[in-house]
């Protein structure tokens, strides 16, 4: 039997575990300050629900029992978070409260072709602001506000949000009677911009049959990085300025939510070519890192539960994909776990035989304070235990024999430093939690 892992299916040795674990943790925060709520939806889905959002069949794991004959299947793992809201929200309309905020951070699989940063197997955490009938388009420009407090909180290089609006595109395509069926295309090939460069767009455009006139005028619009010149690109051209002027008005009132003018600018190119983008589209870039391609990307969506009938309910969202992040941060060495154990401290045992209990009533007096705590329980001397302490990344020793429990002052001796204190197990548990909140997760983001 081989134990050789399965490509595209990662797994994590405990440390990164810890790391990876923790940067959810601080997405997770930013979420619930902005107060989305938590939500779980089911792994599995019907395949005719998984099919809804387009040609994706190919990357849909369907599911089969093993000591089944019959290999066709009527289920599959979800392959994104986004089509399992709009079936959830459609089932349980008259239950949820609209506006309708929720988080969700889980994993998803997509029969992609495995390689660096792109996986089979991975977390994805979205936010969604869910609508009845309507949406205020305000919610498009808190999104941004949103993206910046998560990065900014990851302490990351300095991120860029790219933002358009579809319905520019749309106007395009009326303007120069390209067919709604070809918009589509159109997009798409814009939306690699970022990958294959001006000059690869416009080759392929042209393949496509795509006009000199238009092609030039998508060209020339692309080009621009301000709403100012945007404008008079597509004035010339005689294409209505409208949803360009949304555009303006969403990213000052993204400013007017917190989003520094410095995080956020318009990109035409940015199209995000999947059908169900109605209005705002966002792209996440890191400054320096711009072969990574966006880190974060949503948009507003007006159709997506149309497929389940019934009543209209438009949103805008965005998805962060995590694995992916974590391993680009990895690869860059952008990030650096230290420990292997969550433990803050190490309760040692110098005398085993007639203080077991006693080391045992420290450790639950210090989880009991919030601490987390792993106790020694082998059999080497006291410098074995430190030196276990100190590769798994535990920072601190607690070290008690017969003086300190008569006394009822512990040592604790802080590894990176090579220093001990004395005091009282109160006054040892003080300066502990002090470090366990400042030092949750004791990775490194180095924000070179």
């Amino acid at each position: 039997m081989r134990v050789k892992p399965i490509s595209g299916f990662p797994e994590h040795l405990p440390a990164d575990c810890l790391a990876e674990q923790e940067l959810i943790r601080q997405i997770r925060t930013q979420y619930e300050l902005y107060g989305f709520s938590p939500l779980e939806t089911c792994a599995v889905e019907r395949m005719d629900v998984l099919l809804s959002k387009g040609d994706m069949g190919r990357q849909i794991y369907g599911l089969t029992r093993a000591a089944e004959d019959d290999s066709s299947t009527d289920m599959g793992l979800h392959f994104d978070l986004t089509v399992p809201l709009a079936r959830y929200v459609v089932q349980n309309a008259g239950q949820l409260v609209f506006p309708f905020r929720r988080y969700q951070i889980q994993k998803v699989w997509r029969g992609e072709r495995a390689q660096k940063g792109r996986f089979k197997e991975f977390y994805q955490c979205d936010i969604d602001i869910v609508g009845r009938q309507s949406l205020d388009p305000i919610y498009e420009a808190e999104v941004p506000a949103i993206i910046d407090s998560v990065f900014s909180a990851l302490k990351l290089p300095q991120h860029i949000i790219h933002v358009s609006d579809r319905r520019i595109w749309d106007d395009f395509a009326a303007t120069f009677d390209i067919a709604a069926d070809r918009l589509p295309a159109l997009l798409g090939i814009l939306d690699k911009t970022h990958k294959v460069g001006v000059e690869k767009v416009r080759e392929e455009l042209s393949q496509l049959g795509f006009g000199e006139q238009p092609v030039t005028v998508a060209m020339n619009l692309i080009a621009c990085h301000d709403i100012a010149s945007a404008s008079a690109v597509l004035s010339e051209a005689g294409v209505p300025t409208t949803s360009l002027e949304l555009l303006s008005e969403t990213i000052e009132n993204a400013n007017r939510f917190g989003c520094p003018a410095s995080a956020i600018r318009p990109d035409f190119s940015i199209a995000r070519g999947l059908d169900y983008y109605t209005g705002t589209v966002y792209e996440t870039f890191i400054d320096g890192y711009l072969k990574w391609g966006s880190v974060c990307s949503g948009g507003r969506y007006d159709n997506l539960t149309e497929i389940f009938g019934g009543q209209k309910f438009p949103g805008v969202g965005i998805s962060i994909g995590l694995s992916r992040l974590f391993s680009l941060l990895k690869q860059e060495d952008l990030i650096q776990s230290e420990a292997s154990s969550p433990a803050v401290v190490l309760v040692t045992m110098l005398d085993k035989n007639n203080y077991f209990d006693q080391y045992l009533n420290l450790a639950r007096e210090l989880r009991g304070a919030g601490i987390p705590t792993e106790v020694y329980f082998g059999k080497k001397g006291l410098g074995d235990q430190i030196s276990v302490a100190d590769k798994r990344g535990i920072p601190f020793a607690l070290i008690a024999g017969e003086t300190e429990f008569a006394n009822q002052q512990f040592k604790l001796k802080d590894l990176a430093k090579s220093e001990e204190c004395t005091g009282s197990l109160a006054e040892l548990i003080s300066q502990l939690q002090t470090h366990a909140a400042t030092n949750r997760a004791r990775f490194v983001l180095s924000g070179k």
